[in-house]
């Protein structure tokens, strides 16, 4: 049953990215933190703290009741080597061509409280990533896509404790996770991505745990961390013609700064170290582990009437160097403050593009 259900949302997916001249990879979307360039650390609402710091769970107004996020989903792309359109291309045109896409979905319940709040959520992502295995002259070339899903089950803890100059929030959240493999690797003549059946996959459990603080200021002004995924965690692919690897999933901390008013918002969020995805390559052209490896730097911003309408803007940029530059935009929606639609996009350029949307209700 579990293999199926995993086949099920794997493996379809990574056609239809194959077949729209891209690949799959993910971690969190939120459609207001898209849209102002990835920002959440000290920027979330309490709903959907637990995509981005728990400890913004227990940051709420008295006034504010059980919410739900249902549902958010989104879809990015990045082919800037135009890597499937380059497939019937001569070989040596797809030399250290590769693409990327990234697609998620989450829903939240959350349960306010004047000292503890309380969130469920479940979320998943899928990160894959398909690129050329090419030496000139070497009929053992291959062309690759490898790609692993994530669903996260877990709940969110959140303490609010009051000081002179303002509230400090700590938070975590415990998760349960199912985290699915695929591989399918061929040599160039015989690579065709309607064949993505004859392609590997496995399964493997696990448990993680994020945390995360925030303090606020005086003036409006918001600081804090967050530590997403503090225990480390693997999962081999399994091999093909010849090429494997390993997906790691290792802590990442992000820390963050925010100014708000009662009209308007700017955030700054910076990973302090990288995230790495893909390692132990096994590669014909011996790729290094670090080509994907990302730290990013984000910043953005909203204005507008919290009951009526938002406008976001806000850009990303990778510190690694390994991705390129984005700028997003979006609005939100929300009628007296009783529901919530927000829609988000990025532009980074040819074949870089994505949305976010989301709908949430307050009770």
């Amino acid at each position: 049953m579990k293999a199926q259900l995993s086949k099920s949302l794997l493996l379809p997916l990574t056609l239809t990215l194959a077949s729209t001249s891209c690949q799959l990879s993910a971690t969190e979307f939120d459609a207001r933190a898209y849209a102002m360039g990835g920002v959440g650390v000290t920027s979330a609402d309490y709903v959907t703290a637990s995509f981005h710091n728990p400890a913004m769970a227990a940051k709420h107004d008295v006034r504010d009741d059980f919410g739900l996020l249902a549902p958010v989903l989104g879809l990015q792309i990045d082919d800037e080597d135009n890597l499937f359109g380059d497939l019937s291309s001569n070989p040596s045109d797809l030399i250290g061509d590769k693409a990327y896409s990234e697609a998620g979905f989450g829903l939240v319940a959350s349960v306010p409280t004047r000292y503890y709040s309380t969130n469920v959520f479940i979320k998943g992502y899928a990160d894959s990533l398909a690129f050329s295995d090419i030496i000139l002259g070497n009929s053992a070339s291959k062309m690759s896509v490898y790609a692993i899903s994530v669903v996260e089950l877990g709940m969110t803890f959140a303490r609010k404790f009051d000081t002179r100059y303002g509230g400090m929030h700590f938070g975590i959240s415990p998760k349960y996770n199912v985290m699915s493999t695929y591989n399918y690797s061929n040599t160039v003549g015989s690579f065709d991505p309607d064949k993505y059946k004859e392609g590997t996959s496995s399964d493997e459990k696990g448990f993680n745990l994020d945390l995360g603080m925030e303090v606020g200021l005086l003036y409006g002004l918001s600081v804090g961390a967050a530590v997403k995924n503090l225990i480390p965690q693997a999962v081999d692919l399994k091999p093909m013609t010849g090429s494997s690897a390993s997906y790691n999933i290792h802590p990442v901390m992000t820390t963050g700064l925010s100014w708000s008013s009662d009209y308007a918002m700017l955030a700054m969020d910076i990973d302090v170290n990288a995230t790495q995805r893909y390692e132990d390559m096994v590669t014909l052209s011996s790729i290094k582990d670090d080509f994907d490896d990302t730290q990013m730097l984000k910043i953005g911003g909203e204005i507008g009437l919290e009951s009526a309408i938002q406008l976001r803007a806000g850009y990303a940029k990778d510190l690694q160097g390994n991705k390129r530059q984005v700028f997003t935009a979006g609005i939100g929606l929300s009628p007296f403050n009783v529901f919530q639609l927000d829609i988000g996009g990025s532009y980074g350029g040819e074949n870089k593009y994505g949305v976010v949307a989301q709908t949430m209700v307050w009770f």
